[in-house]
């Protein structure tokens, strides 16, 4: 595990303490997706924090979602700040403030299992990152070159469900910017994200007819016996694209136990290393439903889409780790890439063709897990690699090759 950057040192960088404060005051500030009241708690507490820095800062509303039954899903709204729009040279700084852990969830409270760890409900993913986010771009500001560098802060609140209300602005930030830099967790060994694989959340609901078990049980057709078949067949799909993940992830049917069910509804999370490999996973889908839409009595309709396409590296994100990771070898640090899983913003942020680094905000792990935890050192390590990462940027003797960067206009 890397240790901390001893050798590195930027005035404006506060101590870890007072970095942890604030880190627990905002982890301890319930914000689920489905949180409202939180959620606008939660967003209050980021527009005060942002409030002092050159630029403007908003509280966004954003469009109405659905899920994919129709029914409504609240949708917090997004904090943007946006300072010299006019530069040449744009970044976006790209985070959430929602969480998984809903209002029911026992995971409210920040500890300290061990010295330098602190486990709480989003330290990691992605509060700790905020806090970064924050801090760093006080170093930019701090820069005699920091006119040269526009920056736009873009902060939402529905990440964790999959951005269905804050797309469009993503991808329209995407549009406007140079380069990215997504305060999502590093891995705990310091490493930032590569590749991404892309995720999707589809429905299954199945109709079958309802009937008394004791009377007419042979008139009934099970919803969930038909629907349970089609599950377990999507379920071995994962041993036929090389990659590819379909996790059932939750399931419901019936109602008294001696009704045979006429309706039964399924989750399902596909995950997906290449966007290529998704019309050979449709069509072994599609023949699936045909298969089981063949029983009479029987139907079975599929929605979803794959919300977050994958993400690979390009020869502009290698350059953008390439300079970040010069400024981090010469403060001792090894900072090296590795792919994962998980999907995130930055899925959204490389189908608009915006480079950017991925996995900038604090070290740590166990999301989404009541052990999420990260190491108290990175705050103020990963303020100053962002920090110095941003002053680079702003650096008139940085050179972004037009063949690898969009250069905007404002």
């Amino acid at each position: 595990m890397v240790g901390p950057m001893d050798g590195i040192r930027f005035e404006g960088v506060p101590e870890e303490s007072a970095l942890v404060e604030t880190l627990v005051d905002w982890a301890e500030t319930p914000s689920g997706s489905d949180e409202a009241g939180g959620l606008a708690r939660m967003a209050e507490k980021l527009r005060a924090a942002f409030a002092d820095l050159p630029g403007e800062g908003e509280l966004v509303e954003l469009p109405p979602a659905a899920d994919l039954g129709g029914a409504p899903v609240p949708v917090g709204a997004a904090y943007r700040h946006r300072c010299r729009p006019e530069a040449p040279v744009r970044v976006l700084l790209s985070g959430h403030m929602d969480t998984v852990y809903g209002p029911d969830h026992p995971f409210k409270r920040c500890t300290f299992p061990e010295r330098g760890v602190l486990r709480g409900p989003g330290v990691a993913d992605m509060k700790g990152g905020l806090v970064i986010m924050r801090h760093a771009i006080n170093l930019l500001e701090s820069s005699p070159h920091a006119g040269n560098l526009g920056w736009e802060v873009l902060i939402n609140a529905d990440e964790e469900i999959g951005s269905p209300g804050s797309r469009g602005l993503l991808r329209e930030s995407a549009q406007r910017n140079t380069v990215g830099l997504v305060f999502e967790s590093a891995l705990p060994d310091g490493s930032l994200v590569r590749r991404r694989k892309g995720s999707g959340v589809f429905r299954a609901a199945a109709r079958g007819r309802a009937a008394h078990t004791g009377r007419d049980f042979e008139d009934g057709r099970n919803a969930i016996i038909a629907l349970s078949g089609l599950l377990v067949r999507l379920h071995s799909l994962n041993d036929t694209v090389p990659g590819a993940i379909v996790n059932v992830g939750r399931a419901r049917g019936g109602r008294a136990v001696n009704v045979v069910p006429d309706f039964a509804e399924a989750f399902v999370n596909i995950r997906i290393s290449k966007a290529e490999d998704l019309p050979d996973l449709n069509a072994q889908i599609e023949n699936l439903l045909k298969v089981a839409n063949k029983e009479e009595g029987i139907h079975i309709e599929w929605h979803g889409e794959m919300a977050r396409p994958p993400k690979s590296e390009t020869p502009a994100t290698e350059q953008l780790h390439e300079w970040y990771a010069d400024i981090a070898r010469e403060h001792g640090i090894d900072c090296s890439q590795r792919d994962t899983g998980g999907a995130s913003d930055g899925n959204i942020l490389a189908a608009e063709g915006l480079p950017h680094l991925d996995g900038v905000g604090a070290r740590g792990g166990r999301i989404h897990s009541e052990e999420e935890f990260i190491l108290t050192a990175s705050l103020p390590e990963r303020i100053a690699l962002a920090g110095a990462f941003l002053r680079r940027l702003a650096d008139p003797a940085t050179e972004f090759p037009r063949d690898l960067f969009r250069m905007t206009q404002s």
